[in-house]
């Protein structure tokens, strides 16, 4: 094996019994010997292994029936951590709900007062007297529950507060843990059984809540511990299973799937908390369990850790897999993780910085615009629903729309790899930059022009990730990508809790002007960003990724010993890729 231009190609090694000695000889000595017409075929004929053209694939490829299923996986893995901020409106009584709320954003809690945005499709307002929820998922359908008729707990808002955040918290121990575990064990069992359990979990909830407060903790915390070990052993199974022209592409279709996990959480939830059975609140997690143990069934049947392990791929796509990303394991061996080179690789630390400096500008415009939107713009979200779920939209619009142009320049080789990387992440940042600020400037006559900035900042946002910095472990290092994305995770974690309250302490008045200061505080870290990856970055394979690939490689002795002295210059001569 070596790694040429950063990309690592499979050499192969010929077995003797298939060359007779007069080829070795007109091999290592360019002459013609008199034995058979196949002599006279060229090196690059007897010696470089065919790879079959992606067109030569059956219609369904495995690669991408796994990218389906991992659609189907960040559904299933958003139902789980989101459902609870929806559930806990209609489960506790309504004095212990009046002037206070939660809301939980992908995989981070957060509490605010008189009332809750959520982050995709649907708002919830809780009053003195109801409970308002609306739906963006059918434009502006509200439903209105009357809080005297709802409501099962006594839980205070402190106890609220414990079961919400209980998932992020055991969500960030887990990150590094479950990259560790997927390169030792294996992605796929370690997914599947993570979600399996949580599944059971899921389905147990209504049971632990009504038997004690601190079971349904407890319950959550593990939720979050699953839910981390799964999420970053995806990206592991995409750094074995993806060609190099489509790792966009796949790692896009992940976090569409996760979005759009969010969305149908809260719309489900709202809807099955006013509609459903067994005091409605319950119905959530029945419903949401049952459709994770249909996910659980198709996660074992049809994904598989590797392509030399499944069972039902074609061997022409084995074989492309295999020779276009260079890894290749052999079965029941556990590899050395070389964890002193991956603490200590200075482009992966460009990675975590993106990450982070990304993740600040999520936050934001998660958790707090909304509310700037509706105190300074007086922007009506119940009355303009289409308006107020634009910037979602234009999120999963830009998650493909990005991962498929990426992948459509890598495949022409117009640009090297960093290059693609470096545009795309950069193109957003300064966009960001731009269109951030924008809305801190504009009168409450202007909501639409701000939502517009605001759903531009989404686009960009989306196409630096799925176009940049997130196929960066899958880049870098395929073989421990679930270990970097686990690291970079955690760090990109910290903005969740330092945003809420940098913008807290900002805008005690909730003035436009005190908005300002925020938005240009996220653009400078927007620039930042773009400054530090646009001069640092560094997406070619690793030196040190390769190191323990596996290729068996079978050399028999020669059948005659007319010729034992070529026989053993082919044996030491480098191999011919």
């Amino acid at each position: 094996m070596t790694s040429v231009n950063g990309h690592t190609e499979i050499t192969y090694n010929p077995k003797m019994e298939d060359i007779n000695n007069c080829t070795h000889h007109a091999l290592l000595n360019n002459t013609n010997c008199n034995c058979d017409e196949q002599n006279k075929k060229s090196n690059k004929e007897l010696f470089t292994e065919s790879v079959p053209a992606v067109n030569d694939i059956r219609c369904c490829p495995q690669r991408w029936i796994f990218a389906c299923i991992g659609v189907w996986f960040g559904i299933t893995y958003n139902l789980f951590c989101v459902n609870m901020s929806i559930a806990v409106v209609c489960m506790v009584q309504p004095g212990y709900n009046t002037k206070s709320s939660f809301s939980h954003h992908g995989n981070r809690t957060h509490s605010n007062i008189n009332n809750v945005t959520t982050s995709y499709d649907t708002v919830v307002y809780i009053d003195d007297n109801d409970i308002n929820i609306t739906s963006f998922k059918n434009n502006t359908v509200k439903h209105v529950v009357d809080t005297e008729t709802i409501g099962e707990f006594s839980w205070p808002k402190t106890t609220q507060s414990f079961i919400l955040s209980g998932y992020f918290y055991g969500y960030l121990l887990a990150q590094i843990p479950g990259g560790w575990l997927g390169s030792m064990f294996g992605c796929r069992r370690i997914i599947g059984s993570c979600m399996s359990l949580a599944t059971v979990l899921t389905l147990l909830i209504p049971v632990l809540a009504r038997t004690s407060v601190y079971l349904i903790v407890v319950a959550r915390c593990l939720l979050g511990v699953l839910g981390g070990l799964s999420l970053t052993n995806v990206c592991g199974l995409v750094g074995v299973w993806a060609l190099p022209t489509e790792r966009s592409r796949m790692t896009g279709l992940l976090w569409f799937g996760q979005t759009m996990g969010a969305i149908l959480a809260h719309s489900t939830s709202g809807m099955l908390c006013v509609h459903g059975f067994d005091d409605g609140w319950a119905s959530i997690f029945y419903i949401h369990g049952i459709s994770g143990l249909i996910f659980i069934v198709c996660w074992w049947i049809f994904v598989y850790d590797n392509p030399e392990t499944h069972p039902r791929i074609s061997e022409a796509e084995r074989n492309l897999i295999i020779s276009s990303n260079g890894i290749q394991i052999l079965p029941n061996k556990r590899p050395s993780i070389p964890w002193k080179k991956i603490l200590t690789y200075p482009p992966l630390y460009v990675t975590y910085t993106a990450h982070i400096c990304d993740n600040w500008t999520y936050y934001l415009l998660i958790t707090s615009l909304p509310q700037y939107l509706h105190d300074c713009l007086h922007f009506d979200i119940q009355s303009n629903g289409f308006l107020a779920c634009l910037p979602y939209i234009t999120f999963l619009i830009g998650v493909i729309m990005a991962g498929s142009i990426a992948d459509f320049i890598r495949a022409k080789n117009v640009l090297s790899i960093t290059t693609i990387r470096k545009l795309f992440f950069t193109t957003g940042c300064i966009g960001i930059a731009v269109f951030i600020v924008i809305p801190g400037y504009l009168s409450h006559d202007q909501w639409a022009f701000a939502v517009i900035c605001l759903s531009l900042c989404t686009l960009l946002q989306s196409s630096g990730i799925t176009g940049g910095y997130a196929v960066n472990s899958v880049d870098i290092a395929p073989r421990y990508a679930s270990i970097i994305f686990g690291i970079s995770n955690t760090l990109a974690t910290i903005p969740g809790a330092i945003v809420p309250l940098i913008v807290a302490s900002l805008t005690k008045h909730q003035t436009v002007e005190e908005w300002r200061v925020v938005f240009y505080i996220s653009a400078g870290v927007s620039t930042f960003a773009c400054v530090i990856y646009g001069l640092f970055a560094n997406n070619e394979l690793a030196p040190w990724s390769d190191s323990n690939t596996d290729v068996e490689i079978q050399v028999k002795p020669p059948r005659s010993s007319c010729d034992n002295d070529v026989d053993k210059k082919l044996m030491d001569a480098p191999s011919v890729t």
